[in-house]
């Protein structure tokens, strides 16, 4: 019987398509599925018998799915169903948070608990990654205050907001009127960090026990994107992260400093990485396949 693996994630997402054709060149059936199909062109059926055991089918893009049968579910990038029908999304919610198979990069939980900027931070420094000053705060004077101790020079950005490695850190004036607005209005919770000086700015993708890193010298220019060779004891540090969080899968944000010192800036486990494997031919898809058909073998 041939894998099947159901990927979630939002509308036009090329990375899911391009992952669910090597699943296929693979011998493995792959379903990509936007939330946003429901109710109109997808639905979800479950019976549950007197036992409790329940059987749950999936009717989308012409296909009948046996979710009990799946290999696997990539938790990719899925957002709720259409129109914000609470009902449908609660009910959708029930079945992928019930299925019994391999959950990458992990269940919705676990995903949802790695994705907390605090959380993030205190694993990587468990893990020995050097951090940059930090102040997670929604008190205006406590902000003020670390704006002026590092003489502006920090990079803000409201809580659970991405942090972009791919573009430069704003100027210290622009984030003045955030952090002085003296009617401490505005949106709250910021997370607020030093500058850390930057040699170049890393993108690490950790596939399972794999780990990839790409440099990103340029944010506007492809051809400024290459391979990079983390020392050994760097890659056990990424490794550790994850593993802690509970990730198979995710990228992290490094800067590395003119002194060579890796710094953690977060983690993504929705992170992307098509662009980085077309310009550096490292094998990442391949990796994240792997991954993705371990259920097979019942790892």
């Amino acid at each position: 019987m041939s894998s099947t693996v159901l990927i979630l994630t939002e509308d036009g997402d090329t990375q899911a398509r391009h992952v669910a054709r090597a699943l296929v060149g693979r011998g493995a059936d792959a379903l990509v599925l936007e939330p946003g199909w429901f109710p109109g062109a997808a639905r979800l059926s479950v019976t549950l018998d007197h036992s409790g055991t329940a059987r749950r089918v999936l009717l989308a893009a012409g296909r009948r799915v046996d979710l009990d049968r799946l290999t696997s579910v990539w938790f990719r990038r899925p957002g709720p169903p259409s129109e914000g029908n609470a009902q449908q999304d609660g009910f959708a919610s029930d079945v992928w948070d019930t299925l019994d198979c391999l959950a990458v990069p992990a269940t919705r939980a676990a995903i949802r608990r790695a994705q907390r900027k605090l959380y993030q931070l205190s694993v990587a420094g468990r893990a020995g990654f050097e951090l940059p000053s930090t102040l997670i705060s929604t008190d205006h004077e406590e902000l003020l205050d670390f704006y002026l101790a590092h003489h502006g020079q920090i990079v803000a950005r409201v809580l659970d907001r991405p942090w972009d490695v791919r573009e430069p850190p704003p100027a210290p004036e622009e984030e003045a009127p955030v952090l002085t607005d003296p009617a401490g209005t505005g949106p709250f919770p910021l997370v607020a960090q030093a500058r850390v000086l930057r040699r170049l700015a890393l993108r690490v993708i950790v596939t399972g026990s794999r780990v990839f890193a790409a440099e990103i010298h340029s944010p506007r220019s492809v051809r400024r994107l290459r391979a990079h060779d983390l020392p050994e004891e760097v890659r056990a540090r990424c490794l550790g992260v994850m593993a802690h969080l509970g990730l198979s899968f995710g990228t992290i944000d490094l800067t590395l400093t003119p002194e060579d010192h890796y710094v953690f800036l977060e983690v993504n486990p929705e992170g992307g990485f098509l662009l980085i494997e077309e310009v550096t031919g490292m094998p990442i898809t391949d990796a994240l396949c792997d991954v993705l058909l371990k259920g097979a073998a019942g790892a």
